[in-house]
């Protein structure tokens, strides 16, 4: 079921224009009027509907720290593995490791060593770096810990139960909104869903955001709405290209852990968000259009004709956006200027048709071949609907 959120107006800048609001107890981008210009809320709040600008570094001073449940042993004749279930507890602050029941600590630098006589299996066409090697399936609810400029950031991965590193899973990031937590995203019945929604077809993983002193501290084990201080791209209203920068080197480094641990699809990633979660999901498109295949805002905003702080001008993505119609934090206006932005990149005409995604969807039609914009609507507010996870999942699928 969805769960409500309650929302507070906010504006801030990142590069350009760029605007940070979302879940939660979150901050409130409202219609931002004619010609996109900043509309103030009767509450008295500003914002506007705009992306960061800023581009980032590639996450160079990044470096690995994770849990031993995501470690496994140095290989020799085939790689042997921790034979723990998920291995250790979580790590703190200092994102230490610890071996599970008969686990083996981690292999240096946040990744496991590889597997056999000759090291990894070649990858293929689309698999990573990570096929071939034998890790140890680490709890999902376990956080794991990467060192990225300095600070610990944290973040959950979950891998299929099934999980075999021969054959290369599609990689999905599940991103939360402002004042909430990983830990939403992942398990609350109210998030995406995207354990169950999967199936045990892809590698997901949930990052965690900064509070607004810049400074991590581990999350809560539990669901946290309007507590966590949690955001993206830096705390209203004082929100900086810096931290986004320093987001954006975070996902950089959560990919190429992935990518170097694990047999990951590269051409197969993708990215669902929640309100400031669809915020960055849309950033992420803009900013690292090389790297994602298909975006899934859910009540988020992000580029628009108004502010087109979208510094990639090759950047276009297969787009399913999902937005409530009586949605007064992200309005309607935000979310339609979010949706014509990427039909423009993506060459679609106005025109539209019923989708097969659900009767609430229209998908719009001339669109590049491989780059289809749907858009879907729901009778409520700024919620995650029943089912948008599970939507999603099936336009990542469809896609190829």
């Amino acid at each position: 079921m969805s769960r409500s959120v309650f929302g507070l107006n906010v504006l801030f800048s990142v590069g350009v224009a760029a605007a940070l609001a979302a879940c939660g107890s979150e901050a409130d981008p409202v219609d931002p009027g004619a010609a996109g210009s900043s509309g103030a809320s009767t509450s008295g709040g500003t914002t506007s509907g705009a992306t960061s600008g800023g581009t980032s570094s590639s996450g160079a001073d990044t470096a690995a720290s994770t849990v031993a449940s995501t470690s496994s042993s140095a290989g020799t004749g085939g790689g042997s593995t921790g034979t723990g279930d998920g291995g250790s507890t979580g790590a703190g602050d200092g994102g230490s490791t610890g071996a599970g029941d008969g686990g083996s600590t981690g292999a240096g630098d946040g990744g496991s060593t590889g597997a056999g006589d000759g090291g990894t299996m070649n990858p293929g066409d689309g698999g990573s770096v990570g096929c071939g090697k034998a890790v140890t399936r680490p709890n999902p609810r376990t956080q794991q810990t990467l060192t990225v400029g300095g600070v610990t950031r944290y973040y959950l991965i979950h891998v299929p139960e099934n999980y075999d590193p021969s054959k290369p899973l599609p990689l999905v990031f599940g991103i939360h909104g402002l004042n909430m937590n990983n830990v939403w995203a992942a398990h609350d019945n109210s998030g995406f869903q995207l354990i169950q929604e999967t199936n045990n077809q892809a590698l997901l993983i949930y990052p965690q955001g900064l509070p607004a002193n810049g400074q991590s501290t581990p999350p809560s084990t539990e669901s946290q709405w309007g507590t966590a201080d949690s955001n993206w791209g830096g705390p209203p209203p004082n929100a900086n290209q810096a931290r986004m920068t320093a987001d954006l080197a975070f996902f950089d480094a959560m990919l190429e852990h992935a990518k170097t641990n694990y047999c990951v699809d590269t051409k197969r990633v993708f990215a669902v968000g929640f309100s400031q979660g669809g915020f960055m999901t849309n950033t992420l498109g803009c900013q690292r259009a090389s790297v994602f295949r298909g975006l899934a805002p859910v009540a988020g905003w992000g580029p628009n004709g108004s502010q087109p702080t979208c510094s990639d001008a090759s950047a276009a993505h297969a787009l399913i956006q999902t937005q409530g119609d009586s949605d007064g934090t992200v309005t309607p206006q935000l979310g339609q200027a979010t949706r014509d932005f990427w039909r423009g990149r993506n060459g679609c005409q106005a025109t539209t048709m019923r989708s097969s995604f659900g009767d609430s969807c229209v998908e719009y039609q001339g669109c590049k071949e491989g780059q289809p914009v749907v858009y879907c609507t729901h009778p409520g507010g700024h919620n995650v609907p029943s089912g948008a996870g599970g939507r999603a999942w099936r336009f990542f699928q469809s896609l190829k």
